[in-house]
């Protein structure tokens, strides 16, 4: 028997039942303990729920609290993301003389100060206040916390000033001051120097008054990770910032493994001493200043496994680095991303010596060329991705080889050429496949199994068609996939509707599928399902799809009969159902009511009937659009019990009535469009009332009276179309204040966000009517008042919307003079101020128009000579100009008698000429020439004397007489030429007639 063996088990059940004693003796922590943490809480029992665990005499099963088990003491609290907010931490705490970890972060103090106290906790090691809006100075008595391991003060609003205490925390092991403002770095910097242990320094987003560029001595080695990201310098002086260059001994640190600069502000980044750091692992440089290019010393680091440089300017071609990345960086290297760089040329070959790398982003830059075949050595890469670059090439055979790779993105680029089977030879793992946007050509054989299983698959603008790819039924797996635009002519078989049990997203959108889409098929189980089928060619009646269907867009299809009158109780996470442009008839089904926070798109059908009527339920619609339809009735007063209502498009239907006051809740209207229906009645003043109206619509329709003068107040309006109605009165001066127009487009600021509203909207432009995205959209600006009966003068403050680009005032009633200033308005690309009373002569300011295309002046009573030079040169079609007979011009082909800088014709408000007047005219036109001689030869004789006498004695009048003569000479002269003109003019007609 072994008794050696038996004593031993005997001592050590001893002292497990002496332990187990002790403790349960021990089992409530002490009463000071217990009161002093009762006494912290006080201060926050209102605010964090927390505290209302902190019941019963044994504090060490309070929530938050953990004690030692042996004593009982309290050595440990954490209170991280609790919700407490206060303006105060009481002392109390320092009756907690075990306590050797502190978590404080996350919380809200209220911009206190960090209690000097809490450097009075003599066996703290663990001591976390971040994020907890701590305000002021950091207190140098946390020197005093000698056993401290752990220090994190970041996500606060603290400065530090005096950093000498840091040099007494010798055995700190991880500091973390992020977001601290530090003053006199060169100490702080000293005093970090001085710690033999520390492992880790984050500094992330601190602001420096200096970044010290010398280190007599360096002194971190055990130093491993140093994150100096979104660090930035101030100059107290300038109240500026300032850029700093990397320093030297930072190069010097040969321990460091992890090194974090994105975002910085330093300069001149990867010096050739990075190939100092042998030790390094993972190298940062997201969003910096790369002109520099990449230092060929990088090859000497035979640790490091990931390099980012994202977002960060190279300007190089990326063939030139070749040395960068040779060396032992080629069988080290395992993440690599230059994505957004700025590199151009092609892909080199060298990237397929770095054997080891399993990621490479190069996606976002201008590389051309084809894919290399030297990328099919790579034998570890899982991601490649080089979509968004110029890319113009064709893609080689060899990615097939790549077993490891799970994930290729090549889309956005211009890549051409076949894919057959041998590009996917050997890729088992792949899970997500992008080649979007490219004009590959799939060419597989209708057998063809693949030999992945894929996840996400998008093929838009590939050619895959014309039959639908019968590979799809062996992908079980699949939740995302795209084919639209991809060529596809045919009817979807039944075996797809049956197997796509996971599709989340779907997208066939752009082809020419064909069939009738079965109710109720089976999709993925997430809560927002994405079905895209528009532009295709399926018929039958609109089918029901699953209950958890977010999206639904069967546009532009020939969907026919009613639209279900279940369908939105059927599908209650609606966020957009777009049915426009199909053969849908009925009327809008009364499910609509149990709706929310959806957009309802179902224009250009024939539905009919009125709108429904939802007064009784909360149907808050973001967007509604139902344009191109029979509507008929009024506006429907719930539109608006919710006010998020953004989009209201009624266009083209047969509405009718005053619009209702009800409108005026939906202070969230961004477009109003109302165009093309039977309202009548006044534009109601309170219009002016929806402040975020960006388009507003009203044309085609019977409004009467005057245009509103509160239509001003909607400064962000963009596009207004008030034309093809029977307005009156003059047009308000105050027009000229609205803001985005009046902002030329390079610096409009107030251009619509549409979100994900992306259905066109009609626009009557140059009498054509068109689809515009919202993106373009996004871009207009238009003010149309024609065909209305608007009277008296273009206002002068118009010329002040100079972002303007159409401006229709045709077909009114205008008179007077067209303002001097149009010419100021740069940004005009369609001007039609035809069919109006206009006269006087066209402004020459409208050569300074060059955006100017389409430009018609015509049926007014313009005189004078056309204006030439520059833009106004390119308007040589005589129909801008018909109709205004005192007009000259090489454009109309009829020349400018007399003086050229003269204009003849009738004075401003005279009506032209027609043939059975001319001998009335010719009579009077002598009449006038024989008195205007009498007149002359009468004054002579009267005042001739009496001038002589007074020119012969005084200096000054005869002066001031000689110049009167002068020009009283060019007043007759102009004037005599003139009728001169006129009557050669009336005596050519007359013998026209005659003959």
């Amino acid at each position: 028997m072994d008794y050696k063996a038996i004593v031993r088990a005997l001592l050590l059940f001893l002292s497990f039942a002496y332990a187990v004693a002790f403790r349960s003796s021990n089992s409530n922590c002490p009463d000071a303990e217990r009161e002093a943490l009762l006494q912290f809480a006080r201060d926050f029992n209102q605010t964090a729920a927390i505290f209302s665990s902190w019941e019963g005499n044994d504090c060490c099963k309070w929530e938050g609290v953990e004690c030692d088990n042996r004593t009982g003491h309290v050595v440990h609290i954490d209170l991280q993301g609790r919700g407490i907010v206060g303006n105060k931490i009481n002392p109390s705490l320092l009756r907690l003389k075990q306590l050797s970890y502190l978590d404080l972060s996350s919380n809200y103090f209220a911009c206190i100060p960090i209690p000097q106290w809490i450097g009075s906790f003599q066996k703290l090691n663990y001591l976390s206040l971040s994020f907890s809006y701590f305000c002021g100075m950091v207190p140098t008595q946390l020197g005093n916390l000698s056993r401290l391991q752990t220090l994190d003060l970041s996500g606060n609003n603290l400065t530090l000033s005096n950093a000498n205490w840091l040099s007494q925390l010798t055995f700190l092991l991880h500091i973390d001051m992020g977001t601290l403002f530090i003053e006199n770095a060169s100490n702080w910097l000293q005093a970090l120097n001085m710690l033999p242990l520390v492992q880790d320094i984050r500094l992330q987003y601190c602001k420096f008054d200096n970044f010290p560029q010398s280190l007599p001595h360096v002194n971190f080695t055990s130093l491993s990770l140093l994150d100096l990201t979104f660090t930035s310098f101030s100059d107290h002086a300038n109240n500026s910032e300032v850029t700093s260059s990397l320093p030297d001994w930072l190069f010097r640190i040969t321990s460091l493994q992890y090194l974090y600069l994105s975002f910085s502000k330093f300069t001149e980044l990867i010096p050739s001493g990075i190939g100092n750091l042998t030790s390094l692992k993972v190298l940062e440089l997201e969003s910096v200043d790369l002109d520099a290019g990449i230092p060929s010393s990088l090859s000497n680091l035979c640790e490091l496994h990931m390099l980012d440089l994202t977002n960060s300017a190279i300007n190089s071609q990326l063939d030139t680095f070749v040395e960068s990345f040779s060396g032992c960086l080629q069988n080290s290297l395992q993440e690599l991303d230059l994505s957004f760089t700025s590199l151009s040329g092609n892909i080199p070959d060298w990237i397929g010596n770095l054997n080891n790398l399993s990621i490479l982003d190069l996606s976002e830059n201008s590389l051309s060329g084809s894919i290399p075949a030297s990328l099919g050595k790579l034998p570890k890469i899982r991601e490649l991705s080089f979509n968004h670059n110029k890319l113009n090439g064709t893609v080689s055979e060899s990615l097939g080889n790549l077993n490891e790779l799970t994930s290729l993105d090549l889309s956005s680029n211009s890549l051409v050429g076949v894919l057959s089977e041998h590009h996917f030879y050997n890729l088992t793992r792949l899970d997500n496949m992008d080649l979007s946007f490219n004009s590959l050509d799939v060419n597989v054989s209708y057998n063809w199994v693949p030999p992945f299983q894929l996840t996400n698959l998008r093929m838009t603008g590939c050619k895959l068609g014309p039959k639908f790819p019968s590979w799809l039924q062996t992908q079980k797996y699949l939740n995302l996939l795209n084919l639209s635009s991809t060529g596809i002519s045919d009817l979807v078989p039944d075996w797809f509707w049956n197997t796509m049990i996971q599709l989340s997203t779907l997208s066939l959108s752009n082809n020419d599928l064909r069939g009738v889409i079965p109710n109720l098929i089976k999709f993925g189980d997430i809560s927002d399902l994405t079905i895209d089928l528009s532009s295709n060619h399926f018929e039958g009646p609109v089918p029901n799809f699953p209950s958890n269907t977010g999206l639904l867009d069967l546009s532009n299809n020939s969907f026919s009969g009613p639209i279900p009158y279940d369908i939105f109780q059927l599908m209650p996470m609606f966020g957009k159902l777009s049915l426009s442009m199909n053969k849908i008839s009925g009327s809008i089904p009364l499910s609509i009511c149990n709706t929310q926070f959806i957009t309802v798109l179902v224009s250009n059908n024939r539905l009919s009937g009125e709108l429904p009527n939802c007064e009784n339920y909360t149907t808050p619609l973001l967007v509604l659009e139902l344009s191109n339809n029979y509507f008929s009735g009024g506006i429907p007063k719930w539109l608006c019990d919710l006010p998020q209502l953004q989009y209201l498009q009624l266009r083209n239907n047969r509405l009718s009535g005053d619009l209702p006051s009800s409108l005026k809740t939906c202070k969230s209207l961004d477009i109003l469009d109302l165009g093309g229906n039977m309202f009548t009645g006044r534009i109601p003043t309170w219009l002016g009332e929806l402040s975020s109206l960006k388009i507003l619509s009203l044309k085609s329709n019977k409004f009467v009276g005057e245009i509103p003068t509160e239509l001003s107040n909607l400064t962000g309006l963009q596009i207004l179309d008030l034309s093809d109605n029977n307005l009156s009165g003059s047009i308000p001066m105050s027009f000229g204040n609205f803001i985005s127009m009046r902002t030329r487009l390079e610096f409009n600021m107030l251009n619509i966000s549409l979100g994900n509203y992306e259905e066109n909207m009609i626009l009557d432009i140059k009498g054509r009517e068109d689809q515009y995205g919202s993106n373009l959209l996004s871009q207009m600006t238009i003010l149309d008042l024609s065909r209305n009966s608007l009277s008296g003068r273009i206002p002068d403050e118009l010329t002040n919307l100079l972002g303007l680009l159409i401006f229709d005032l045709s077909s009114n009633d205008l008179t007077g003079q067209v303002p001097s200033k149009i010419g100021d308005m740069m940004q005009l690309e369609y001007l039609n101020l035809s069919r109006n009373k206009l006269s006087g002569a066209i402004p020459s300011s409208l050569s300074n128009l060059s955006f100017l295309d389409f430009l018609d002046l015509s049926y007014n009573n313009f005189s004078g000579i056309i204006p030439t030079g520059k833009q106004m040169d390119t308007f040589v079609d005589p129909k801008i100009y018909v109709g205004n007979q005192y007009l000259c011009g090489f454009q109309i082909n009829v020349s400018c008698t007399g003086n050229e800088g003269e204009a003849e014709g009738p004075t401003i408000g005279q009506s032209s000429q027609t043939p059975t007047n001319v001998s009335e005219n010719e009579d009077k036109n002598r009449k006038e020439i024989l008195l205007l001689c009498l007149i002359t030869i009468a004054g002579f004789a009267v005042g001739f004397w009496t001038i002589t006498g007074v020119l012969l004695v005084n200096k000054g009048f005869r002066i001031w007489w000689f110049q009167y003569v002068d020009s009283l000479y060019d007043s007759l002269y102009v004037t005599f030429r003139v009728y001169f003109a006129r009557l050669k003019k009336t005596m050519s007609k007359i013998n026209t007639i005659d003959g």
